[in-house]
């Protein structure tokens, strides 16, 4: 009886310190519910993939699968053209312009950012690709009318739980200053939007009871006098316009926003100034969006508006 009350403690002692071993020797990241392995490769620029994933539990994949980036509870998100379905087409990055992509990002997207807004905020994964395009249906009337998918190059697109950011590619190579700016603008709007997607974006107490939204507005100038700027025929909700003062912060520099435009116009552009803001509540409700980030998070939207609209 004795021994095998020995054998049995053995075996348990055993068992836990293999179990310790396991912990402390794991060489790569990964999560139970996503499944996949860091890192993808031996390069120098794995270490700084892993680096990030271990800092904001995101992954950045230079490998993945049309499921990875295309699928959505609500069915796949790639475009099509032969059945005529909108979406986009994501090609993996080209392992030679990977570490100069990450660069890119980095300057022009994560250094914006604190790490307790990227902790909090950054998708479950960042494809980095070569090649992005954006399909959408369009029509043709001769000699008889149909639809047609048409595509455009983008820098950045959010699908569900993931954002495609491009340049991994050749064309990193003859970047001027305004493709820069353009890159950095397209790449941290869809950061927000994805924000919003994902329901991590929502309104304060105080932002949600400056406004009502039990009346509809009748027009876009009567909207921004109540302080709303999601369009007024469209089911404005504190929740949208949130994200819409997001938005108008990350896209939009302070000299355009305060610049006098007619109150019809549906822009950004504008809603400081009186024209737009006749009764002031935009100012208010801009600046309990902006303060919120800077207090909670150390970061200035606005910033990043300023820098993009130049």
């Amino acid at each position: 009886m004795r021994n095998l009350l020995y054998t049995i403690l053995y075996t348990v002692l055993l068992s836990a310190v293999c179990t310790s071993c396991k912990k402390e020797a794991a060489p790569t990241a990964s999560t139970d519910t996503l499944g996949y392995a860091l890192p993808q490769g031996n390069n120098n620029y794995d270490t700084t993939i892993l680096g990030y994933y271990n800092k904001y539990g995101t992954y950045l994949l230079y490998k993945f699968t049309n499921k990875d980036t295309y699928w959505t509870p609500t069915g796949w998100k790639n475009a099509d053209s032969v059945n005529k379905i909108a979406g986009y087409y994501a090609t993996p990055a080209n392992p030679a312009y990977i570490s100069r992509q990450l660069a890119l990002i980095k300057k022009l997207w994560f250094d914006y950012y604190t790490d307790k807004f990227l902790k909090n905020f950054l998708p479950a994964k960042i494809m980095l690709c070569s090649g992005i395009d954006s399909g959408y249906l369009t029509f043709i009337f001769t000699p008889v009318t149909t639809s047609v998918l048409k595509t455009k190059p983008v820098a950045a697109l959010y699908n569900y739980d993931n954002i495609c950011v491009n340049n991994a590619g050749p064309a990193i190579d003859t970047m001027k200053t305004r493709d820069s700016i353009t890159y950095m603008a397209k790449v941290n709007l869809v950061f927000i939007q994805s924000m919003t997607g994902r329901n991590v974006a929502n309104p304060t107490a105080d932002f949600s009871s400056t406004t009502s939204y039990n009346t509809a507005a009748t027009s876009q100038a009567l909207a921004y006098a109540s302080g709303i700027l999601y369009t007024y025929y469209n089911g404005p909700t504190a929740v949208r316009d949130w994200s819409m003062y997001m938005q108008a912060l990350v896209s939009c520099s302070e000299t355009k926003l305060n610049k006098s435009t007619a109150n019809t116009d549906a822009t950004f552009v504008g809603i400081l100034n009186p024209t737009k803001d006749a009764n002031g509540v935009i100012r208010k409700r801009y600046n309990m969006v902006r303060n919120y980030y800077i207090n909670n998070y150390g970061v200035d939207l606005q910033v990043i508006g300023n820098a993009a609209d130049q």
